[in-house]
């Protein structure tokens, strides 16, 4: 019964692969994202694959008060199963980071080209690569004509590269999907049961303002928040030793990743600013990084009272750790689906990375990562591609999965 679905998957390559190219060639970059042309194509070729499908508009109040530029959309496509049985989503994200410099792309961004056993541009691992498997294990196990019980849903959603709020985050917390387990985008290498929290902060230094030649009559905001970017360091050297007890995971990270200050080299800066991203693992809390942070600032002014340090939190950038168990009912309907085609398991890690498991978990629906693809796909980089050969395999995989998790009920037989 399995060689048959996966016969049906390797008779429809071809057509697997140019549905990936001409995700591809739907330029869907965020920001500032443009999800009219990918929606209205996914609506139509998703009803033609026998999905009952909707696109969902996030009212505008939504997008104003998230300050956005164009409107926000995310298409929902259920596979209808026979009934009774355990509803599987997939999801995937429709948008994609910005393709950069043009040239410096071997082909081009958009072009979706096929060279080497790859098909190169953006977004052919991150996410569409993942999202054409994701749809077409539905329809292979559609066209295998095994009935199955449960649904198949299909999330493809908006905004993922920046939060997912009016994305996955939308709607989970309308209801408007609704399942028993979901599989979000990851990498074939690997099951991800874990990822990291996200603690983002904005520290700046408050300082006063004097010409070069007097600066005894200032106070230099920049040499100021030196001491704190030291002592964040010296933070970071201390998380190194409170390593998280998942495989994969590591340490909570500490990144100084913007810094600003300052308006003339022959004048003492009377501010400067910071941007810090802490990638918190499932040991630790959001708050408990927090609380060390402004600790070490606060005994930074004592020891100095010159020093005027604020912390702010960046409200959209604050997302708790995730963990599935390790022996999930999830983890272990995968890996049989992969033993089957494969003939071995895959390791079960955490990352520090984030993605919109983290909404469906919110919403009470277990979740792990999973997908085509691996992190050498030069993935948010020039060339960007996806391996066609692991495309089909994980395609093979995510069928089998969906035929043994939603229940089918009659085996085709050789």
């Amino acid at each position: 019964m399995q060689a048959s679905i996966e016969k049906i998957v390797d008779s429809m390559s071809e057509e697997i692969v140019s549905f990936l190219q001409k995700l591809v060639q739907i330029p869907s970059e965020n920001p500032p994202g443009n999800y009219d042309e990918i929606c209205k194509f996914l609506e139509k070729e998703l009803d033609r694959f026998g999905f009952d499908v909707q696109v969902i508009d996030v009212p505008e109040e939504e997008r104003q008060k998230a300050n956005l530029l164009t409107p926000r959309k995310n298409v929902i496509a259920v596979m209808k199963g026979a009934g009774g049985g355990k509803n599987l989503i997939f999801n995937s994200h429709i948008d994609t980071v910005p393709i950069g410099d043009p040239d410096k792309w071997t082909y081009p961004p958009f072009s979706g080209a096929i060279a080497d056993g790859k098909v190169y541009g953006r977004g052919a691992t991150d996410s569409k690569g993942r999202l054409a498997s994701y749809v077409m294990a539905a329809v292979a196990l559609k066209r295998s004509g095994i009935p199955f019980k449960g649904d198949i849903i299909i999330a493809a959603t908006c905004d993922e590269e920046t939060g997912g709020v009016l994305g996955a985050g939308y709607v989970t917390n309308q209801k408007l999907v609704s399942g028993d387990m979901v599989v979000v985008e990851g990498y074939s290498n690997h099951i991800v049961r874990a990822m990291a929290g996200v603690l983002q902060l904005r520290i700046r230094s408050n300082g006063t303002p004097a010409h070069a030649a007097f600066k005894w009559k200032g106070n230099n905001a920049i040499e100021k928040m030196a001491k704190v970017v030291q002592g964040l360091a010296e933070l970071q050297k201390q998380l190194e030793n409170e390593p998280s007890e998942i495989n994969g995971m590591k340490f909570t990270t500490v990144n100084v990743g913007v810094i600003s200050g300052g308006t003339k080299v022959n004048v003492v800066p009377d501010g400067c600013e910071v941007e810090v991203d802490f990638r918190v693992i499932p040991e630790h809390s959001l708050e408990s990084i927090y609380n060390r942070v402004s600790s070490m600032i606060h005994q930074l002014q004592r020891d100095d009272p010159e020093m005027n340090i604020e912390i702010e939190r960046v409200p959209d950038f604050q997302t708790n750790p995730t963990v599935t168990e390790e022996n999930s009912p999830l983890i272990e309907e995968l890996q049989t689906a992969v033993k089957e085609v494969t003939g071995t398991t895959l390791p079960v890690v955490g990352m520090l990375g984030q993605s919109d498991t983290r909404w469906f978990i919110q919403a009470g629906i277990p979740g792990i990562n999973f997908g085509p693809g691996t992190n050498d796909n030069r993935i948010h980089s020039y060339d960007e591609f996806m391996d066609i050969e692991d495309l089909i395999s994980t395609t093979k995989i995510l069928s089998i999965l969906a035929k043994n998790y939603c229940g089918a009920n009659q085996f085709v037989t050789e």
